[in-house]
């Protein structure tokens, strides 16, 4: 088998080089007897029955406690008990029973320790783990000045010790905020369906005739509506109002890529549904100020009619058809590849700490409810390089020439990446064979479990990380091949319309890639003349509104120690000077040709520390720690790289939507000195107070030398979404996906791949091929039965009502 693949490459080879092919007789093949083969005696990876066996996964035990997992089902429900106790005093009402007009809690999650405090545990200095405390907040809507805070609340778990302060060191502005800057959960959306209710209830006549196939709104507990709703974000600015457009759709999982052309903009300031106003009417390009008027002008016949949008949205299912105009493709019903692991897992994981241990890279996972999955202490042979990698925000900007879309910028921490984990389906969300841990978060008032929401598999790349062919143009020489299996660490959060899939890649050089990719359905607008500038048409009556997807991650590299500094290199032009001699038929370019070289300066100072990526890719970003060099005297560094998707926000401060909320997203990079005052580039609150923000990441840059500090790495990445037919049904992940990576740079005195046994190399010589292949494929057979069967999926409400409440008081 080895020597077919080689004997027809080679042929193929001499023949392109002109090289006489009748000497490729068969050679003689002979494989090496390498020591370190070992693993391919058949009874290590076969049983009786001839299947491959099953080996139990190789257990591992962290080095230290998971001090950054985030508050558990337990300490929840004890938090819970403490703030409705007498002594906190907050008059808390039970979730179940709370208003827009009560005081309840909206969640709870942890305060990661600080970075000092954790590397004196983590390095050994101390054998006492950081103190616990959970950061809490609290709707005091029940109140005559309606505001919600933030609190510390520790030590947890909850003792006689536990007290509650404010939280305050990690805001610079005030953080106690007015409602209307408040979170968006069930008590605000049902106080904000009263005003709507009212009002379509006024036009029903008028929906059904405008709209047609009887389309009307008489609120959400009426079983005779037939239209849904989505109210746009934001609503606040700065706390004095709460304001912001619904749209009306065709009601269905496709809702937001189903608009029927009507929408509505209203007040919704304060605590009481009865003095919220609407304010205007939008309907196919044209508005109105008040229902008088818009009844006024369909009695009158002046209204411009738009197309009706049907109630069959079949068009939107997602489900398979076979009736399609290109029908079913050739081999389609057969299984499409799968990976297994013939000899058991080749990564471990402590499952109690979020552990996970592969090749020469071992971190701890963790988790919260707006931003969702983390590693921290990233290290690779034994050293640390990343404290910190996460993501911190994510932007959802539209644009259009109707209310809704124009004003909608969504900041999606404000709904919870680590809230809207769900379960994913093995096999098709991720490989068969993937390690699942469960995820927990706290949201209004309740402590939600999600099963299998985080995956971890390991899959062979399809490409060698490294090959070479020495000899390619006579029949001897050598072939060297090394695998490029990757470590994954998967999530996928499902905000509202898209599914956002989340994945740190670990490749065994020490490069770890982050990428993000998107699918479900569009938020799309209704069709008319005035949106073409804004996007292209891509149904009867549906408009694809363009829109920006940018993100923004955490790194925090120690590169060989926490001293670092910032390193650009520009690749740049310049002028050779060399000697006439050296080419004399060329002396029309003098002594001085055009050549390539490279440029190299450190950022000084925060002030010049935001960064965009170089035209044409002549730049480099490296994280170098200048008092450690490798054997050839060079700094040892870690490169960031743009990957797929190297965008920023087309729109930030020029937006009346978006103003100081999101200031990180107009450049490309961005490095800060670390400081524990400053754990977040940005807060999920600033969706809701974008004018006064919480956290402005403008403030993190205040002119503080970076010159070998400890520094963090703010990288945004996104991408420019012009829907087309092409996202109908569903956005495509291959299509909509943005990364960046991480890699060494002259980290290491030379690459590592030379370390592993997933290395195959071929000898030719003498009419004798030798192959040497340290780890050869089992000779077994792979038991399919033992695959995940997909009904192993406990579906969203089974899993979704697996709460932990306390008995308390209303």
């Amino acid at each position: 088998m080895h020597f077919l693949r080689t004997a027809v490459a080679l042929a193929a080879v001499a023949q392109l080089a002109g090289v006489e092919a009748r000497n490729l007789v068969k050679p003689r093949v002979r494989r090496s007897a390498s020591p370190e083969a070992t693993v391919s005696d058949s009874s290590s990876s076969s049983s009786s029955s001839g299947f491959c066996t099953d080996p139990s996964d190789v257990t591992v035990t962290a080095p230290y406690s998971n001090i950054w997992t985030d508050i558990t089902l337990t300490e929840s429900d004890a938090i819970i008990g403490f703030l409705f106790s007498d002594s906190v005093g907050f008059n808390l009402t039970a979730i179940e029973n709370a208003t827009i007009s009560d005081n309840y809690i909206h969640s709870i999650e942890l305060i990661r320790p600080n970075k000092t405090d954790a590397l004196a545990y983590i390095s050994g200095q101390t054998s006492t783990t950081p103190t616990r405390y959970a950061k809490v907040v609290i709707n005091h809507f029940g109140q005559e000045d309606p505001v919600f805070r933030f609190y510390k609340v520790g030590p947890v778990p909850v003792t006689n010790d536990t007290t509650i302060e404010p939280l305050t060191e990690i805001y610079r502005a005030d953080p106690t905020r007015s409602v209307n800057c408040g979170p968006y959960d069930d008590q605000m959306s049902n106080a904000q369906d009263v005003p709507i209710a009212a009002a379509m209830t006024a036009i029903a006549d008028i929906t059904q005739d405008l709209l047609g196939y009887g389309w009307v709104y008489y609120g959400s507990g009426n079983d005779s509506s037939t239209l849904s709703y989505e109210t746009m974000a934001p609503l606040g600015r700065d706390g004095k109002h709460r304001y912001g457009w619904t749209v009306f759709q065709a009601p269905g999982q496709q809702a937001t890529a189903s608009p029927v052309g009507l929408q509505m903009g209203f007040d919704f300031s304060g605590t009481d549904p009865s003095l919220y106003s609407l304010e205007a009417i939008w309907y196919n390009g044209q508005t109105w100020t008040c229902l008088e008027d818009f009844r006024a002008s369909w009695e009158a016949g002046t209204i411009v009619r738009g197309t009706q949008v049907s109630p069959d949205v079949t068009w939107a299912s997602t489900s398979r058809t076979s009736n399609d105009t290109w029908g079913t493709p050739e081999l389609d019903s057969r299984h499409s590849p799968m990976g297994v692991e013939p000899e058991g897992k080749r990564y471990q994981v402590d499952k109690d700490n979020r552990y996970v241990k592969w090749n020469d890279f071992e971190f701890f996972i963790a988790t919260d409810g707006a931003r969702g999955v983390a590693l921290f202490d990233v290290k690779y042979a034994g050293e640390r390089i990343i404290y910190e990698i996460g993501l911190q925000e994510a932007i959802a900007q539209y644009a259009g020439n109707d209310p809704g879309q124009l004003s909608t910028v969504y900041l999606d921490s404000y709904y919870g990446f680590g809230r809207l984990l769900f379960q994913m389906i093995e096999g098709y969300d991720t490989p068969y064979g993937a390690t699942f841990l469960n995820t927990w978060a706290n949201f209004n008032g309740e402590t939600f479990l999600h099963a299998d929401s985080i995956a971890i598999f390991e899959v062979d790349s399809g490409r060698p990380i490294q090959r070479h062919l020495e000899g390619w143009y006579t029949y001897y020489g050598t072939i060297e091949s090394t695998r490029d299996p990757v470590l994954v660490v998967r999530s996928i959060a499902t905000i509202g319309n898209y599914d956002y899939i989340i994945d740190y890649m670990f490749h065994f050089d020490g490069t770890i890639e982050f990428e993000v990719s998107a699918s479900g359905y569009l938020q799309a607008t209704y069709y008319f003349e005035g949106e073409y500038k804004h996007g292209y048409r891509i149904h009867d009556a549906l408009h694809g509104s363009m829109h920006d997807h940018v993100v923004a991650v955490k790194v925090d590299l120690d590169v060989a120690g926490t001293e670092n500094s910032l390193q650009i290199v520009d690749i740049v032009q310049m002028k050779a000077d060399v000697p006439d001699a050296w080419f004399p038929d060329y002396m029309e370019v003098g002594r001085h040709p055009n050549t390539m070289g490279i440029s190299r300066k450190f950022v000084d100072s925060e002030d010049d520390a935001r960064i965009s990526w170089p035209d044409n890719g002549q730049g480099m970003a490296i994280v170098v720690n200048k008092n450690a060099t490798n054997q050839w005297g060079e700094m040892r560094g870690y490169r960031v790289a743009p990957g797929v998707g190297a965008v920023h926000q087309t729109i930030t401060k020029t937006s009346p939507f978006l103003t100081n909320g999101a200031n990180w997203a107009s450049t490309d990079l961005a490095a800060t000195v670390r400081k524990d005052t400053e754990p977040y580039l940005s807060d999920e609150f600033n969706q809701e107070s974008h004018l006064t923000p919480l956290v402005n990441s403008d403030d993190f840059f205040d002119g503080e030398s970076l010159d070998q500090q400890d520094l963090v790495l703010w990288v945004t990445l996104g991408m420019h979404h012009v829907p087309n037919t092409q996202d109908i049904p569903n956005t495509l992940a291959n299509i909509a996906h943005t990364s960046f990576i991480l890699t060494p740079f002259n980290y290491f005195d030379s690459e590592q791949t030379r370390r592993t046994a997933q290395i195959l190399q071929v000898d030719l010589e003498n009419d004798v091929t030798t192959v040497t292949e340290y780890v050869p494929v089992p000779s077994c057979t792979v038991n399919l039965t033992a695959l995940a069967e997909v009904d192993a999926y406990v579906g969203l409400e089974e899993y979704h009502n697996v709460l932990v409440k306390g008995h308390h008081a209303s």
